[in-house]
């Protein structure tokens, strides 16, 4: 059966309310406001009282969530927390682990390559470690860094790049160029193109909303999948 699947990520406390209907909404991370992603005690709050809200009047039955490099609150947490924290809600969230909904394998892993201080990010040695776990018949990986040489060139300027040089994880590409999994979704550069690139069999998309400005200018990405 076909099943409408919408991607967004990089929201950084923005929630929109006009997302498109579809079945399945997968967010890849950067979820919590500028202003309370390194307070922990804020960024439960916010998550309680606004994020998990939001997420109960979407017009979606199921929600798939990872973390991000800005989400210090899901970093501070030990197994298996974060995965109990949304029981009783449409929330699944992936951490280096897979649900399966209507048959489609989802995979989540938040981790990126390492270049400041951040929640989630290790060195290209531990990364292949890590990535080389990712099931081979997984359908949609969901990661929050883009891998290197697909969707990585910023083209706005940024803090921490100059436009045109590509900063995406080296592991990740690796992972998936061995584990081919249809579709690549992830976030984190927030200005690189939001238009399929292709490695291999894999079509990647970035699906950040925000520009580099934190202000909302992209799209969510709308697939029809059917398994």
């Amino acid at each position: 059966m076909m099943k409408r699947i919408i991607f967004i990520s990089d929201t950084h406390g923005y929630l929109p309310d006009n997302l498109p209907e579809g079945d399945i909404l997968c967010i890849c991370g950067d979820i919590f406001p500028l202003a309370y992603q390194d307070n922990i005690e804020k960024s439960s709050e916010w998550l309680e009282t606004k994020f998990i809200p939001w997420t109960t009047d979407l017009p979606y039955n199921n929600i798939v969530l990872i973390a991000g490099n800005h989400d210090f609150y899901f970093e501070s947490m030990e197994a298996p927390e974060p995965f109990l924290l949304f029981d009783n809600t449409k929330i699944t969230y992936l951490q280096d682990s897979y649900v399966i909904i209507n048959k489609i394998k989802f995979y989540g892993t938040p981790w990126c390559h390492k270049f400041g201080e951040w929640a989630f990010m290790n060195s290209d040695e531990w990364l292949e470690k890590r990535f080389s776990t990712i099931p081979d018949d997984v359908d949609f990986l969901l990661t929050h860094d883009a891998p290197y040489g697909y969707s990585d060139l910023c083209l706005q300027p940024t803090a921490f790049t100059n436009p045109y040089r590509h900063i995406g994880s080296k592991p990740l590409c690796n992972a998936i160029e061995e584990k081919q999994p249809d579709y690549v979704i992830h976030g984190h550069l927030h200005s690189s193109n939001h238009a399929v690139e292709i490695l291999g069999k894999s079509k990647i998309y970035n699906v950040s909303l925000l520009n580099e400005y934190y202000e909302p200018q992209y799209s969510p990405l709308v697939i029809d999948y059917e398994k």
